[in-house]
């Protein structure tokens, strides 16, 4: 017992390192391409930092496990948001764009909304998921389409700064090959370390005698989301809260339509009642909090960002006391 939780504080030490060489080399790329970092963030970035979520669902898909498939994907979820997107604001020091939310902050409540709606009567069926997979599809040409809108409001270069060079610049080349050096050693130690933290984590619960459902909606979910709270904290540290905000909604989006659908084609998947009655509805909740104080035509600050957190620690105490009701 004592040595799994050594490896586990040693996997999330190496995780954080990984995280920070992770987001250099994601700012080095949005400078040198032109790419806005919320763009960046939410369909590159956090397209990568979902594949721990994609691969534990596929295989728990494969091997009849959908109460796995679903619960890291919607855990995952309302762990992004409440305590990823919740720290996060609680911690920066800068204002953010109303337009940073509105871009990436509604197609990840729709996203949810529309998953809802496909299982609220019915299971993860092939084409439900079919119909996930295009959902998915859909946000991404929007969001890539978009990118001339996103550029202005989120530019990675300062202010007044030239466009990028050519690669003919010895100084772009070096840029490129420093961006590429670190993205090739973070993102091995990302995955790697992620998996080992998630290891020792689920050997902790099952130590402690926690159902899979529970596992599954808490350890697995924030285990899986380890590469998202890591680089989007590092992220915000760094003062880049566009690529944090960009990595937690992209995402959300990314397993709500693409984790879930892509188990579905495996497998079909079970949503069980309490799914239907208490998950879903919290990650709708969680979805919808940051996205209030848009109605005010205000960016959500440090008290949005302990509400979610608040939400967050509810849910988490539900499951170990209320969640056998459902």
């Amino acid at each position: 017992m004592l040595w799994t939780l050594v490896q586990l504080v040693l996997a999330l030490l190496m995780l954080g390192k990984a995280a920070e060489w992770f987001a250099r080399g994601a700012a080095q790329v949005a400078a040198l391409t032109g790419l806005s970092r919320l763009l960046l963030g939410a369909v590159f970035i956090g397209c990568i930092t979902n594949l721990p979520e994609l691969l534990i669902a596929v295989k728990a898909a494969w091997r009849g496990h959908s109460s796995i498939a679903v619960g890291n994907a919607v855990g995952s979820n309302i762990f992004n948001t409440g305590m990823i997107l919740g720290c996060c604001l609680i911690q920066t020091r800068s204002v953010g764009q109303t337009a940073w939310l509105r871009d990436q902050g509604l197609p990840m409540l729709l996203s949810g909304l529309a998953l809802y709606a496909l299982v609220m009567f019915a299971d993860v069926t092939r084409p439900v998921a079919m119909v996930l997979i295009l959902l998915l599809l859909s946000y991404l040409v929007i969001s890539l389409s978009a990118n001339g809108r996103t550029r202005g409001r989120s530019r990675a270069e300062p202010s007044g700064s030239t466009e990028p060079r050519g690669w003919a610049d010895p100084d772009v080349r070096r840029r490129w090959a420093v961006a590429g050096v670190l993205f090739v050693i973070s993102l091995p130690l990302l995955f790697l370390s992620s998996s080992w933290a998630l290891t020792s984590a689920i050997a902790l619960a099952r130590a402690w005698q926690v159902s899979e459902i529970v596992i599954a909606l808490t350890l697995v979910a924030a285990g899986t989301s380890l590469p998202e709270i890591a680089t989007a904290l590092v992220a915000t540290r760094k003062g880049h809260l566009d690529t944090a905000l960009g990595i937690v909604l992209g995402s959300n989006v990314y397993n709500a339509l693409g984790t879930i659908g892509a188990g579905g084609l495996v497998a079909p998947l079970t949503v069980s009642a309490a799914n239907r009655l208490w998950d879903l509805p919290v990650m709708l909740l969680v979805f919808s909090v940051p996205l209030l104080p848009l109605l005010r035509g205000r960016f959500p600050g440090p008290r949005t960002g302990w509400v979610l957190v608040t939400i967050y620690g509810v849910y988490t105490y539900s499951l170990f006391t209320l969640y056998e009701i459902f």
